[in-house]
């Protein structure tokens, strides 16, 4: 099945980062983890200077890997020799070759910490790798910036897109309704977990825009949205909350 209709049948609880309250975050070990309560994780990705597609959130890897240095001004010889905890850092292809049965939300990191646009080419360099792997009907690419969303489509529209939302995404890009979604193609809308959010949840849930809010990390956020309509959610602790399955079925 593919993911859009997996999203659509079933509350997902997807695994943000794979399982990172217990495994490093965004490692092969993990999204190993995470797999063991869900088919689905959020995962992180940048290009580095030879155009590999590396899985990891921070920009700059001094706080990871005591490496004061941004991954795109790395080689890919250099980021294979950096530990997290003791473990890589992983390439896209590998996890999407590694785990073929399961769904992943590819976020392009294509905005840096200080708001700079990112300008270099992780949108076709992830779409080939998806494509390589014969994972097309498995992910879904989603990003803060609208603008790396749209380049994505350009390059193949058959691939499903999602836009993440925060306060900060508000003060950029204004309030999103229905109309600016269909516009841009999206037909996943993540926001920020947030009551300033859940008239955006009311507004859009009756439409066909699936809903899943970030991050959810207790058993009653995750109840209020299954309540609320919503499509799931991404968590931190997918272990734990793997189980609100039970009560709300």
């Amino acid at each position: 099945m593919n993911i859009i209709d997996r999203i659509r049948l079933n509350f997902v609880i997807i695994g943000h980062r794979g399982l990172p309250s217990k495994y490093p975050e965004n490692t092969v070990l993990s999204f190993k983890n995470a797999f063991k309560y869900t088919d689905f994780v959020e995962l992180d990705v940048h290009l580095s200077k030879d155009s590999k597609v590396y899985v990891i959130h921070d920009f700059n890897l001094k706080k990871l890997g005591n490496v004061d240095k941004n991954i795109e001004d790395m080689y890919s010889y250099e980021i294979d020799n950096i530990k997290i905890d003791n473990e890589n850092i992983p390439q896209l292809i590998e996890l999407l070759n590694t785990f073929r049965d399961k769904y992943f939300l590819i976020e392009l990191k294509t905005i840096d910490d200080s708001g700079r646009a990112i300008r270099n080419d992780i949108a076709r360099k992830t779409i080939e790798v998806i494509k390589k792997s014969g994972m097309e009907e498995h992910v879904y690419i989603i990003s803060f910036n609208p603008y790396s969303l749209n380049e994505a489509k350009k390059i193949d529209d058959n691939i499903p897109l999602g836009l993440d939302y925060c306060k900060t995404s508000r003060e950029y890009m204004g309030k999103i309704d229905y109309n600016d979604l269909k516009e841009m193609g999206i037909s996943l809308f993540l926001p920020e977990f947030n009551m300033e959010c859940k008239s955006i949840f009311l507004e859009l849930k009756d439409k066909d825009i699936c809903i899943i809010p970030w991050t959810v990390d207790n058993k009653r956020d995750a109840i209020d949205a299954f309540n609320m309509g919503l499509n799931g959610i991404i968590t931190n602790r997918v272990d734990e909350l793997s189980q609100i399955k039970e009560i709300i079925k």
